[in-house]
């Protein structure tokens, strides 16, 4: 039962991933993953939740340029 309760968790997530991925939207949880391990130094801490969705939603829309798919 607990193994199939994880299983399930496990297979949410990438679902979420995915479905985030497909509309642009930034995932957290990936970033978190990628920042301990490429980033991570002692004393150092990853942004924020809200911070990251700022930064990404800054990045998406403030770079300039032509945006759009059409």
């Amino acid at each position: 039962m607990r193994y199939q309760r994880r299983n399930l968790k496990t297979l949410l997530r990438r679902i979420r991933t995915v479905i985030k991925t497909v509309f642009g939207m930034p995932d957290y949880d990936r970033y978190l993953d990628h920042w301990y391990r490429t980033h991570a130094k002692p004393g150092e801490f990853p942004m924020s939740e809200k911070e990251y969705y700022v930064c990404a939603l800054k990045d998406r829309y403030e770079r300039g340029g032509v945006s759009r798919c059409c």
